[in-house]
């Protein structure tokens, strides 16, 4: 499931989905929290983006290797 939501990153209108597992631990680590299920991540190609769902100033950037790449043209 997707939602559209502003991305401070991309500076526009971008899918967010809810974290993965390996996402959630990684932003427990940055935040210093347990509970992170109200956390959404940009799904715009090379955005690593995350943001609380109800509080867009309560955000932060994914490790890097948690950049997504677009797809290569065929």
């Amino acid at each position: 499931m997707t939602k559209s939501k502003s991305c401070p990153t991309c500076g526009t209108m971008q899918d967010f989905r809810r974290l993965d597992d390996a996402e959630k631990e990684a932003v427990r680590k940055d935040k210093g929290i347990r509970y992170v299920d109200d956390y959404w991540r940009c799904t715009a190609p090379g955005c690593r983006t995350y943001q609380r769902y109800d509080k867009k100033s309560d955000r932060g950037l994914l490790p890097e290797e948690f950049r997504e790449e677009a797809a290569a043209p065929e």
